[in-house]
C-alpha cells in the first residue's frame, strides 16, 4: 500500500480470490439445483403412485396421467405393482413401487 490507498498489485490480487472463490462455488451451487429438482420430481412421482392406490381402490382404474407443476406422472398397475413413469433432468425414469412399498 501506498500513501494515495491500495496499489494496483493488492486491487488484482483481491480481484484473483474473488474469482477463485465465484468459480468453485458456481458448479457446486448448479449441481445442488439440479439434484434438489430430480429428487423433488421424484417425491411427485411417488404422491402420484399414492393417489393412484386410492384410484385404483376406488374406481378400479389401472392406468392414468397426472401432471404436477408442468410434468405428466403416467402410472400403470400391473397387479403386482404400480409403475410411474416420468422425466427429470437425467431423462426418463420410472418409478415402481410393489405391494411391499419397495
Amino acid at each position: 500500500m501506498n500513501c494515495r490507498g491500495i496499489a494496483f498489485v493488492e486491487t488484482l490480487l483481491s480481484v484473483a480470490i474473488v474469482l477463485i472463490i465465484t468459480s468453485s462455488l458456481l458448479p457446486l451451487s448448479y449441481r445442488l439445483k439440479t439434484t434438489l429438482y430430480n429428487e423433488k420430481v421424484e417425491l411427485h412421482a411417488s404422491e402420484t403412485a399414492l393417489e393412484a392406490v386410492k384410484l385404483i381402490r376406488e374406481s378400479l382404474t389401472l392406468t392414468g396421467t397426472k401432471t404436477i407443476e408442468g410434468n405428466d406422472y403416467q402410472w400403470k398397475f400391473d397387479g403386482d405393482q404400480i409403475c410411474v413413469q416420468f422425466k427429470n433432468l437425467s431423462g426418463e425414469q420410472v418409478k415402481c413401487i410393489n405391494r411391499n412399498g419397495e
